[in-house]
């Protein structure tokens, strides 16, 4: 009996173990599994880095590197190729991802367009009712389509210099504008001038500068035509001018002012300019020559006025389709739509 018993207790320790090492084993093989996946799923999700990394320089104006490791945390990524349409509106891409052992590729088709964009009417389209308008001096407002530089008509594509919102408006406006005011017409009536209130957000939220507060900017560059870039001020609604650029002041892309704004010096802009609130006062001072080449809307909820001046060199304001396209063209203003995507 004792004999049986000791054999009993030995069997009953071998079926222990065996079960024991069959757990272990389980873990093991669980574990590795585990981690295999681990390493997997690693690996793709540096490859759809890859992707990411290389759209976020693509719309910077540079050209992503192919064929090189970038190490991000354990692992790594490349882009192994990208091509592009002739108008760079579709990109062909193969990205890789590497995590420990593990390699992922993925091959994917992207259509870059443009978010929705203002669209311009005029040299200077005003959104509000009633308006107040001044020109003198030699101060101008051409709706004649002008090259990126301002100085050079296209010869096509023509847009009026002035648009408002009534006809009252209009008469005051190009009564007071006379031979200053240039364009096909000089001015018109259009009560389809965008809103801008509903692009501002988007423009909030991608601006590279920025000014939360009323103040006089001075000597200052946002970005230029390789690299357009957005500018957002918040200026509040008052009646005093609470945004003042004076001197030395230049740019390319989006200016967005919330309050009154006033140009003066050699401010020099190229692209979409918006100016919005209550009682929208927008003034080209009679210092220097303050220059918009592209459009501008000006909008405000209790009408708005527009003075401009010049002496000695014009204040202007003069239409540009190029302008424009770079403004919209800006990478922050771009997206992607899959139109094929393989992993």
């Amino acid at each position: 009996m004792g004999r049986l018993a000791l054999f009993l207790v030995m069997g009953l320790g071998a079926a222990m173990g065996y079960i024991g090492f069959q757990m272990y084993r389980s873990t093991e093989i669980a574990a590795d599994k585990q981690y295999a996946y681990l390493k997997y799923v690693n690996a793709r999700n540096l490859a759809r880095t890859a992707i990411h990394a290389a759209l976020r320089t693509y719309d910077r104006g540079q050209t992503p590197p192919t064929g090189v490791y970038t190490d991000f945390g354990d692992g790594k990524f490349r882009l192994d190729s990208l091509r592009t349409s002739a108008n760079s509106d579709t990109l062909w891409m193969v990205s890789r991802g590497a995590y420990a052992e593990s390699t992922y590729t993925i091959h994917v088709t992207l259509f870059r367009t443009t978010k929705p964009f203002p669209i311009v009417k005029a040299a200077l389209g005003i959104r509000a009712q009633p308006v107040a308008f001044a020109l003198s001096g030699h101060a101008e407002v051409d709706g004649h389509n002008y090259r990126l530089d301002g100085t050079t008509v296209v010869g096509s594509g023509d847009l009026p210099g002035v648009t408002t919102m009534t006809s009252s408006d209009a008469v005051k406006v190009d009564s007071a504008g006379g031979a200053n005011l240039k364009g096909d017409p000089p001015v018109k009536v259009d009560t389809s001038t965008v809103d801008p209130l509903a692009f501002l957000n988007i423009y909030r939220n991608n601006a590279d500068f920025r000014y939360d507060m009323s103040g006089t900017y001075s000597r200052t560059t946002w970005g230029d035509t390789a690299n357009p870039a957005i500018v957002y001020c918040n200026a509040g609604n008052d009646t005093s001018f609470s945004i003042k650029f004076t001197g030395q002041v230049k740019g390319c892309g989006v200016l967005v002012v919330r309050g009154n704004v006033q140009f003066n010096g050699n401010l020099d802009f190229k692209g979409l300019v918006i100016v919005d609130g209550f009682n929208t006062v927008v003034d080209f001072g009679a210092a220097g020559t303050p220059a918009v080449v592209g459009g501008i809307i000006v909008a405000g909820n209790a009408g708005a006025s527009v003075t401009l001046k010049g002496t000695g060199a014009n204040a202007k304001a003069r239409y540009s389709s190029e302008a424009l396209d770079k403004a919209r063209n800006i990478g922050k203003l771009r997206y992607y739509s899959i139109l094929d995507w393989y992993e």
